[in-house]
């Protein structure tokens, strides 16, 4: 048991830590947040204005749908995908690391404020997508 107590005294020891270490730990507590959050229902603060959001998706629409459901089977819905994740594949392909020859056009004059303010308002959408008749 000694040997057991003085490694837990080292391990836990101020400065005995790398900075690899300290990284790892930070992300599994933020993650631990994060799932905690979800699990209580509070769910995500939105960054963006989902009305400012709705007024820039004009160049979405012909592929996305007015209300966030695709207008074909080979085109994505929007509509309830979480906010971050849209914003993590906008600026991807906005930035070129997810290359799209469609998507790079469209996306490569977006600011980050725009693409907050879109991904706000798919993610305000119902996944049902209520459609017009």
């Amino acid at each position: 048991m000694a040997g057991r107590e003085s490694f837990l005294r080292l391990s836990l020891r101020p400065g005995t830590h790398s900075g690899a270490w300290r990284r790892a730990l930070h992300g599994c507590v933020v993650a631990g947040l994060v799932t905690v959050t979800g699990i209580a229902g509070i769910g995500p603060v939105l960054a963006g204005d989902p009305a400012a959001g709705k007024a820039k998706s004009r160049p979405c629409i012909t592929c996305h749908g007015k209300d966030g459901i695709g207008t074909s089977p080979i085109f994505p819905n929007l509509a309830g995908q979480k906010s971050m994740y849209l914003m993590q594949q906008l600026r991807a392909f906005r930035d070129g690391r997810r290359p799209s020859e469609v998507m790079g056009v469209i996306v490569r004059t977006l600011s980050d404020k725009d693409i907050e303010d879109l991904a706000a308002y798919y993610e305000s959408l119902d996944p049902a997508g209520a459609r017009p008749e």
